[in-house]
């Protein structure tokens, strides 16, 4: 029935309440979640990190009763989680494609931004390990496999691996000094 229609039944007016409220708690828990996504960006948290605390968010959310405004913040986080995503693993392509295509330089500021994201894989990290390795730039693949020590998200054997390189890499700039 179109909005303007005045019979309408109390079940449909109230339908139409409802999706008007959810409506409204995905556009206010939308706006809010943009400035709390800026805030925690120029303090320096990782979207790795961003994204684990909005799924847990999210996880309470889907137990909690469904009304319109518990919808309409899960159609919020599911937005935004999902942009999130998107541009996390575009950092990461578009640094693998212009490694791919030559362009090394330009590749390490996509790997870095990765780095600092806190990506949940080694790729960005063994990438720019060797890359400074080979342009032996020694002093930035150690602080590369120190950032992957620190990144919670990567798994116990990726972390072994940094170790080893990093105790590697440590042990050849004393031995350059």
């Amino acid at each position: 029935m179109p909005k303007w229609w005045p019979f309408k039944s109390k079940e449909a007016a109230q339908q139409e309440n409802t999706y008007q409220a959810e409506q409204d708690a995905f556009h206010s828990h939308e706006a809010t979640l943009q400035q709390e996504l800026a805030t925690q960006i120029a303090e320096g948290i990782s979207r790795q990190a961003i994204m684990k605390t909005w799924q847990a968010q999210m996880d309470a959310l889907e137990q909690a009763e469904p009304t319109p405004q518990v919808k309409g913040q899960l159609r919020a986080y599911d937005l935004l989680y999902g942009d999130l995503r998107t541009e996390l693993g575009r950092n990461l392509n578009t640094g693998r494609a212009l490694e791919m295509a030559g362009r090394v330089d330009e590749a390490i500021g996509y790997y870095e931004t990765a780095v600092f994201d806190q990506m949940s894989t080694r790729f960005p990290y063994e990438h720019l390990r060797i890359i400074y390795r080979r342009r032996e730039q020694i002093n930035d693949a150690l602080r590369i496999c120190q950032a992957a020590l620190q990144n919670p998200f990567l798994n116990k054997n990726d972390h072994a691996h940094f170790q080893s390189w990093a105790d590697k890499l440590a042990y050849q700039l004393r031995g350059s000094q």
